[in-house]
């Protein structure tokens, strides 16, 4: 005697569900009323999220699968279904939108915000002053601007937190002070649209450089980094290395990982034959020469004669290698594992280089403008060659480009102009 789905048991129809591909639960889904109901069961997609997205590692929200409402669960493991044929197809195809130039002038910097259910965007342009807009991803329309008035914003780190009320932090100077501003999305009212709202601010003369949920870290040009709970107002200085022979020991990335603070800093040594010349006279012109001249030493940036991209990799240690519970948790120095030589050189107005958990980077190539992705098998999506492999998407005919931003997640680049507009190109 032939069996037919429809005869099965609710819990069997459920295992063959959990081990059918995304398209086929959509297929099953259509052929009758008892099998749509069923495929929009929490544990069907917990089920596939789990066996076909996570370990598979394809890009995904760190929060656990049982956080997520049924239907917001499906959208996700669907649309992450779908950015892993993608990244494993031999080409990539970018889907371009655009939003309408700002008032604020050129973009400067360009972010997602991870939490809100990254429905947002922001941009962040100099003119005599700063400012910040708002974007709205869904609808790619500007919805507000803020702008301090007589400030000028010198750092700026977006929360990469999915479950914290702080969106950015943001460094802004003014004639009298210099402090650090925490920044909030809010809405007044249900009706009413969204805007910015200061929740925390510290006077500091450092500048944040990466923020991960309650945690800010803020550091000095010498040697101190500051790790600063906003919410409790406790905080921790990490010291580096002190050298006296240095110039400059710019911070320019701190990544909070396992137990682990990761502080990367470039150093400038001095030529031991060097003689240092000292200004006779100076003058200030107020900030607005100084936005200017800051601007136009980003415009001139050049690239190496060589493009390279090279990734680097921290290793967890092993359970034998640690001493004690307080011990590293990686090995170091990391490791180069993926190296990349191509021939093509020239200008760049962007040199932004965005690069994902998961290990997909996003970036500028230099010659034709055109954006640029990057996957390797050794800690990206399985199934992989053992090459890494690039994959040119989007080419700026405009040539127009100021600054990118990734959401691996989502797989979608965003871009900045000269114009103050912005691009988004979805997978």
């Amino acid at each position: 005697m032939r069996l037919s789905l429809d005869s099965l048991d609710d819990d069997t129809l459920l295992g063959v569900f959990s081990a059918l591909t995304v398209p086929d639960v959509l297929s099953l889904r259509q052929t009758c009323r008892r099998l749509l109901v069923l495929s929009t069961q929490q544990i069907v997609w917990q089920n596939i999220g789990s066996s076909q997205i996570l370990q598979q590692g394809i890009p995904f929200s760190k929060k656990p699968l049982s956080s997520f409402s049924v239907r917001d669960l499906e959208d996700r493991v669907r649309r992450a279904y779908h950015l892993g044929k993608a990244w494993k197809a031999p080409s990539i195809t970018f889907r371009a939108s655009g939003c309408p130039a700002s008032r604020g002038g050129p973009v400067q910097d360009i972010h997602f915000i991870p939490g809100y259910d990254r429905r947002w965007l922001i941009t962040v342009s100099q003119g005599i002053w700063s400012m910040i807009t708002l974007w709205d991803r869904r609808t790619l329309t500007r919805v507000t601007s803020w702008s301090p008035k007589k400030a000028v914003f010198s750092a700026l780190t977006v929360n990469t937190s999915e479950d914290c009320e702080a969106a950015l932090a943001v460094s802004l100077h003014r004639y009298d002070s210099v402090m650090v501003e925490i920044l909030a999305i809010t809405s007044t009212t249900p009706d009413s649209p969204p805007g910015f709202e200061c929740i925390a601010r510290l006077n500091t003369l450092r500048q944040p450089i990466a923020m991960c949920g309650s945690l800010l870290a803020l550091a000095d040009d010498e040697a101190e980094t500051v790790i600063w709970n906003w919410k409790t107002q406790d905080y921790a200085v990490l010291q580096s290395p002190i050298d006296a022979d240095l110039w400059r020991n710019q911070c320019t990335q701190v990544v909070f990982a396992h137990k682990t603070i990761l502080v990367v800093r470039a150093r400038s040594h001095p030529h031991p034959n060097t003689y240092v010349h000292h200004p006779y006279a100076q003058s200030t012109f107020g900030w607005g020469c100084l936005c200017r001249f800051l601007y136009a030493r980003r415009m001139m940036t050049r690239g190496h004669p060589t493009f390279k991209i090279q990734l680097w990799t921290l290793s967890p240690m092993t359970a034998s290698n640690e001493t004690t519970v307080d011990g590293p948790h990686y090995n170091f120095p990391p490791s180069m594992t993926t190296e990349i030589v191509t021939p093509r050189r020239g200008a760049l107005r962007c040199t932004d280089m965005v690069l994902g958990p998961y290990g997909t980077a996003v970036w500028v190539q230099p010659e034709d403008y055109s954006v640029a992705g990057l996957i390797s098998s050794n800690v990206h999506l399985q199934n992989m060659p053992d090459e890494p492999q690039v994959k040119s998407s989007w080419k700026n005919y405009g040539e127009n480009w100021t600054c990118l931003d990734y959401d691996e997640e989502r797989g979608c680049v965003a871009l900045g102009s000269t114009a103050g507009a912005v691009i988004i190109l979805d997978i």
